[in-house]
């Protein structure tokens, strides 16, 4: 997968994560710690340059999900997703942006 793509299934995962307010540490060691497994060559200076640009973007969760063309990318953003908002529990805020998130890509 290319770093882009990781890129932008990263700042989805921080927008279900932020839904709460905050961003949190463990949060965002989940999400790094998840796409790493998968793609040990993404780096924790690329995650955290994608961190703070999804502090400077404009888009909403919908707009984010709207640029995942491939739907063979669909399982492993709902993963992300779900594993990063849960690790500091899993906040009512964040639930309702998780189930949109399967909603709109279909892993409901």
């Amino acid at each position: 997968m290319e770093d882009k793509t990781l890129d932008l299934i990263i700042k989805i995962a921080a927008c279900v994560c932020g839904k709460d307010g905050v961003i949190s540490e463990s949060e965002e060691k989940a999400i790094f710690s998840f796409v790493s497994s998968k793609y040990p060559n993404y780096s924790f200076q690329r995650f955290n340059q994608t961190v703070d640009d999804f502090f400077d973007d404009t888009l909403q969760l919908e707009e984010y999900l709207g640029l995942i063309l491939d739907p063979s990318l669909n399982k492993f953003t709902v993963n992300l997703c779900e594993l990063s908002a849960s690790s500091d529990g899993l906040d009512l805020r964040e639930n309702i942006a998780l189930e949109k998130v399967k909603l709109i890509l279909g892993e409901e």
